[in-house]
């Protein structure tokens, strides 16, 4: 569909495609392979959130031997960002989990439904990476100005 400006337009068409047993075979590897992604993300999340107490537990047992460090906030503050880090990691993890999960069950019982399911599970996913990327580079943006402004006004 062209639309008077000559764009394409991303409208959804007359007809759906139907799956092939080709790509239904695709979907389940992929499922496969997700899945095992996504074991390992909660494998990895349960490492943070635990390398997050034992953090907490360790600086209070040797904070008063960090005290010549003279770090400007409490040591079992760090364990914060763990925490943190374990929330946003997470997010991914669970729509991965949540599209593998649905599209074995679509395959595996013919339903409509759950690949309905599993394909918003995709989208989430893609857009979560997507909004996450462009955050990213947005305040990777500001530290390169802020550095660069900082190293011109020291010299």
């Amino acid at each position: 569909m062209e639309t008077p400006g000559n764009m394409p337009t991303l409208d959804v068409p007359k007809e759906i495609p139907q799956l092939t047993s080709e790509s239904v075979s695709f979907l389940l590897t992929a499922a496969k392979w997700g899945k095992f992604l996504a074991i390992l993300g909660f494998i990895v999340t349960g490492l943070m959130v635990a390398g997050a107490f034992a953090m907490i537990f360790v600086f209070n047992a040797l904070s008063s031997e960090m005290v010549p460090l003279n770090i400007p906030f409490p040591p079992a503050f760090m364990s914060f960002f763990y925490f943190i880090f374990a929330g946003i990691y997470i997010i991914p993890v669970i729509f991965l989990n949540s599209f593998c999960n649905n599209a074995i069950k679509a395959v595996n019982y013919s339903s409509p439904e759950k690949l309905s399911v599993s394909i918003r599970s995709l989208k989430n996913l893609f857009v979560f990476v997507g909004i996450s990327t462009i955050v990213l580079l947005a305040l990777y943006t500001v530290i390169i100005i802020l550095v660069g402004t900082a190293a011109l006004v020291s010299v």
